[in-house]
C-alpha cells in the first residue's frame, strides 16, 4: 500500500470529522434538550464511521480544488491542497528566515526549514512522518492494552462475591422484563461506582457499598448500557483515538461521546418513568455517581461516576429533557446526508478502461456527382462509425473550409447535429458531432504504457485513415493528449503531426462505448 493512500484517508477523515466535531460542540450545548442524548450519540456514531471507514465516493465538483502544483496524482484533491499549502508555508518561512539571518551565516532554524522544504518536495518528509505516525499508533494501542489489562486484573483481584439472594431474584426478573439475557454480577471492593466491564464477555461490577435500595436502579442502568451496545462503542472510541492519535479534537470527541453515552443510557432508563420516579432515580445517581477515580477513557468499561458540571448536566437532562421526536428525526436524517457528503472526496472518474474497441470501418469512395449522392455517402459514413441518421434533415452546401469540397449537416430528431466536410471523392476532411466543443473540458491524465490506451490510439488512427486514406504519411508522430471530461462524458484526444507541418486532431468518446466524435485535418 502506498503512503499516499494512507495520507488521503487520514487527511480527509480528520478534516471532515473535525468539522463535524466542532458542529457537535454547538449541538450538545444548545440543542440537547430538544434532540435528546440518544440522537446525539447517534451523531457521534456517524463521526466515528467517517473516522474509521477509508471510503472515498466520487464527487463531480471535487476536481475544482485539485492543485496543479501537486506532483503526485495518487494524492486526491484535499490531501493535495494540504501538501501544497504546507510546502508553500515551509518555503515562505525559509525565505523569511534566510533574509533575516543573512546568506553568509544561515541559522539552525533556516537550515531546518530548508531541509524540511527539500524533504517534502522529494517525498522524504512524507516517509519520515509515516514512520512517526505508525510509532505513535503502536504506542497508543500499547497504552490502551496495558490500561485494560491492569483494570481487569484489579477487578478480578478485588472481586468479593457474586450477586445472590433476593437481589439476584429481582435482577433476574428485571432482565426477563427487559428481554435481556442476564449478565454475571459481582461485588467488587474497592470500586468507586458500578460499571459494565469487558467487550466480548461483559459483566457488571457493583461496589460493595451499594445499598439494596439503589442496587436495582443501578443494575437497570448497566443493563441499558449493555442493551445500547455501549461496551462496543467504547471499543470504537479507542480505535478512533488509536488511528487518529495526533488530533486532539478526536480525544475531545471521545471524552464527550463517553459522557453523552451515560446521558443516553439515563434516557433509556427513565423513558417510561413519571416525574417522581425520575427524581428518585436522579437522587440515586447523585449519591452513586458523584465520586472520583472512575475508569478512564482508555478503559473498556462504562462508569457512572461524574462530578461537577457533568453531574449537574446529567441530573438536569433526566428531570427536564423532553426530546421533540420530529426534530430528532430531522436531525438524524440530516446527519446521515452529511455523512454521505463527508465521504465524497474522490474525483468523479467516468468509465473507460477495458471498453470493447470496434474494428475500423471499410469505406468505399466515389465522386460526388450530386446532392443525393453526397447525402447517401454521408449516411454511410455515420453508420460505419456507429451513428444513426434516421429521420435526419440534411443540409448540403459548399464547404467554407478548404480543401473541403462540400459541407453536409444532419439535424437529428434528438437535436444532435452531425457535420461532415468532404472532398470531391467523398474523403472526410472534418468530422464533428454537436460542434467542436470537446477541447474545453477538464483535463485528466491516464496511466502510461496502458495496452488498452495504445489499442484505442491505433483505432483512432485506423478510422482516420479509413475515412481519408491520404490523411498522413506512415511514421508521422502520434501523441496521446489525455482525456477531457465534459458534461458527464469522457473524451480521449489524439494528435498527429504530418511531415508537411500541419496537425490532425482526433477525438474519441469513451464514456460507455468507443466512438469517434471529431477530427480535423490540417487547416480544414
Amino acid at each position: 500500500m502506498r503512503t499516499a493512500t494512507i495520507y488521503n484517508f487520514l487527511i480527509e477523515a480528520n478534516i471532515m470529522a473535525g468539522l463535524a466535531i466542532l458542529l457537535m460542540l454547538i449541538v450538545r450545548k444548545f440543542f440537547r434538550k430538544y434532540l435528546g442524548s440518544r440522537v446525539i450519540c447517534f451523531a457521534w456514531l456517524l463521526v466515528s464511521i467517517r473516522l474509521l471507514c477509508p471510503l472515498a465516493l466520487p464527487n463531480p465538483m471535487i476536481h475544482e480544488i485539485r492543485s496543479p502544483f501537486a506532483p503526485d496524482k495518487a494524492i486526491r484533491p484535499i490531501a493535495g491542497q494540504v501538501q501544497v499549502r504546507v510546502s508553500d508555508a515551509l518555503s515562505d518561512a525559509y525565505i523569511w528566515s534566510y533574509r533575516n539571518s543573512g546568506p553568509a551565516q544561515e541559522s539552525s532554524v533556516t537550515q531546518t526549514l530548508k531541509s524540511l522544504d527539500s524533504s517534502l518536495s522529494r517525498g522524504i518528509l512524507a516517509r519520515d512522518l509515516m514512520k512517526i505516525y505508525c510509532t505513535g499508533a503502536v504506542g497508543v494501542i500499547g497504552w490502551f492494552i496495558f490500561a485494560n489489562v491492569r483494570f481487569r486484573r484489579r477487578l478480578r483481584a478485588d472481586r468479593i462475591e457474586a450477586l445472590t439472594g433476593d437481589l439476584m431474584d429481582e435482577y433476574l426478573a428485571l432482565c426477563s422484563e427487559m428481554g435481556i439475557k442476564p449478565l454475571p454480577v459481582y461485588y467488587v471492593d474497592p470500586l468507586p461506582s458500578a460499571c459494565l466491564a469487558g467487550v466480548f464477555r461483559p459483566y457488571i461490577a457493583l461496589p460493595l457499598t451499594a445499598s439494596p435500595q439503589e442496587t436495582l436502579p443501578i443494575l437497570k442502568h448497566e443493563i441499558c448500557h449493555y442493551r445500547g451496545r455501549d461496551h462496543i462503542w467504547a471499543l470504537v472510541r479507542l480505535i478512533c483515538c488509536a488511528v487518529h492519535w495526533f488530533n486532539p479534537l478526536i480525544w475531545l470527541a471521545a471524552s464527550l461521546s463517553r459522557t453523552d453515552g451515560e446521558l443516553a443510557c439515563d434516557e433509556r432508563v427513565t423513558r417510561d418513568m413519571d416525574g417522581g420516579q425520575k427524581k428518585e432515580y436522579a437522587g440515586i445517581l447523585v449519591y452513586a455517581a458523584a465520586k472520583k477515580n472512575a475508569p478512564g477513557l482508555p478503559v473498556l468499561a462504562t462508569g457512572m461516576t461524574m462530578t461537577g458540571k457533568k453531574l449537574k448536566t446529567r441530573v438536569k437532562s433526566i428531570l427536564d429533557g423532553k426530546p421533540v421526536k420530529m426534530l430528532s428525526a430531522a436531525f438524524a436524517a440530516l446527519a446521515g446526508c452529511l455523512l454521505i457528503g463527508a465521504f465524497a472526496t474522490a474525483e468523479y472518474t467516468l468509465p473507460s478502461r477495458n471498453l470493447p474497441i470496434p474494428q475500423a470501418p471499410e469505406v468505399t469512395f466515389e465522386e460526388m456527382e450530386n446532392e443525393e449522392a453526397m447525402i447517401r455517402h454521408g449516411e454511410m459514413i455515420w453508420a460505419l462509425i456507429g451513428r444513426s441518421t434516421e429521420g435526419a434533415e440534411w443540409e448540403v452546401t459548399d464547404s467554407p473550409y478548404k480543401p473541403a469540397y462540400a459541407q453536409l449537416i444532419a439535424h437529428l430528431p434528438s437535436d444532435d447535429t452531425l457535420a461532415l466536410h468532404m472532398g470531391k471523392n467523398g474523403e472526410v476532411i472534418t468530422l464533428m458531432v454537436n460542434g467542436n466543443y470537446y477541447y474545453d473540458g477538464d483535463v485528466e491524465t491516464f496511466r502510461d504504457n496502458d495496452p488498452w490506451r495504445e489499442a484505442l490510439r491505433d483505432y483512432a488512427m485506423d478510422v482516420l485513415l479509413a475515412l481519408n486514406p491520404d490523411a498522413f504519411e506512415a511514421g508521422s508522430p502520434v501523441f496521446d493528449r489525455g482525456d477531457r471530461l465534459k458534461d458527464g462524458r469522457r473524451y480521449a484526444l489524439f494528435e498527429v503531426f504530418p511531415t508537411d507541418g500541419s496537425s490532425i486532431t482526433v477525438i474519441v468518446d469513451v464514456t460507455d462505448k468507443v466512438q469517434v466524435v471529431s477530427f480535423h485535418l490540417g487547416n480544414g
